[in-house]
């Protein structure tokens, strides 16, 4: 097996800040989101957007196809964990849903999705809760941003 880490740059654009109220309401602003930029991953977006940001960002990276593939190997895309919410996409097409840090990496099989250049997209929310309110499990991370806190990799496999 062959990993190509997609550690950086991805471009993040902080896309909404969002609530949910003690009723389990939620609450969509855009007004105020911070400034857009580069990062590199795994990191939560506590130096970016700031420790107190709640909300859905945005991060984009764009790769090449992988050299020398053999006809017998697969490429399948690797996310170790986000905190706390996901969503994935290849080329315009949606690969799944993720949540959280505690289970096993989600694994996508991406090999007829590739072409030359590629955009990756991974979206990750985490919006703050009002007391009362049920929240997600994040233990280690109570107090902590949101983010992809996990490594974003690419494996050929055989």
């Amino acid at each position: 097996m062959h990993v190509i880490r997609l550690r950086g740059p991805w471009d993040y654009e902080p896309l909404a800040r969002i609530a949910i109220d003690a009723n389990s309401a939620r609450r969509e602003s855009r007004e105020s989101l911070p400034a857009a930029g580069r990062t590199h991953l795994p990191a939560d977006w506590g130096l970016t957007l700031g420790p107190d940001f709640r909300g859905r960002v945005r991060y984009t990276r764009r790769f090449g196809l992988p050299t020398n593939l053999e006809p017998h190997e697969e490429v399948w895309l690797v996310v170790e964990g986000v905190d706390y919410f996901g969503a994935l996409a290849l080329n315009d097409t949606a690969l799944g849903e993720l949540t959280g840090y505690l289970g096993p990496p989600a694994e996508f099989r991406v090999t007829p999705l590739l072409a030359p250049r590629n955009v990756l997209i991974l979206e990750v929310e985490l919006p703050s809760f009002e007391s009362g309110t049920v929240q997600p499990n994040r233990p280690g991370r109570q107090h902590l941003p949101g983010g992809p806190i996990g490594e974003v990799r690419l494996e050929i496999r055989s």
